[in-house]
């Protein structure tokens, strides 16, 4: 077979265009092959680190505000008469007094426990009245969560409290009980060394006379 210049030239044309195409085709498939073999990127863009917004710190508050209420024997009974229709206690007590200190949670207790049935707790601090007594007194009321009536007895030109609110020889603590139609029907004192009592004592006058109607 005779092959001229002309003809291998053409031949030889061709090779190349058919290489060349090939070429192509291998780098376009390449070039789609490593786009599909690749993994697409699917980690989403972290955000930056944020300060964190501070919560504001919530303080249980208390039922209500403890106050100390300055009066007299006359205002005194003026409060008493205004609780008429419950069964009233009357703790009366001094920040000296340790056994008053000691026992005064009973009285707090008393009032939570009681409250429901009827029962209103008056304290009657039988401290001095000057400015810095009366800081203590409430401080130590605050303390015990004290959320009732609170007195801090006074008296007029000079006189004892402890007379003018009839507190037997002076002696602490002292606790009344009034009914419901206001009428005093117990009293704990300890100005008689024999007759002494307990806090049971006193619960259970107060749970006896919860149960009475008012007359």
């Amino acid at each position: 077979m005779i092959t001229t210049y002309s003809t291998i030239k053409n031949i030889f044309r061709n090779r190349i265009q058919v290489t060349l195409t090939l070429a192509l085709l291998f780098l376009s498939f390449s070039c789609s092959s490593n786009k599909e073999s690749q993994p697409a990127d699917t980690t989403a863009e972290k955000p930056g680190p944020t300060a964190e917004t501070p919560t504001e710190e919530i303080k249980p508050g208390k039922t209500i505000e403890i106050t100390l209420i300055l009066s007299d024997a006359k205002g005194f009974q003026d409060i008493l008469e205004q609780q008429q229709g419950k069964v009233i206690l009357v703790d009366f007590w001094a920040t000296w007094c340790i056994p008053c200190v000691k026992n005064f949670h009973h009285t707090v207790e008393w009032n939570q426990k009681f409250a429901d049935q009827g029962l209103t707790v008056i304290s009657v601090s039988m401290d001095e009245s000057d400015p810095e007594t009366q800081k203590a007194v409430l401080k130590f009321l605050e303390s015990q969560d004290a959320q009732f009536i609170n007195v801090l007895a006074t008296a007029a030109n000079d006189q004892d409290p402890m007379e003018s609110f009839g507190i037997d020889d002076g002696a602490l603590p002292h606790y009344r009980i009034y009914d419901r139609a206001g009428k005093l029907v117990k009293k704990f004192s300890f100005a008689d060394p024999s007759q002494q009592f307990t806090q049971a004592d006193i619960e259970s006058a107060l749970e006896a006379t919860l149960k009475q109607k008012a007359e």
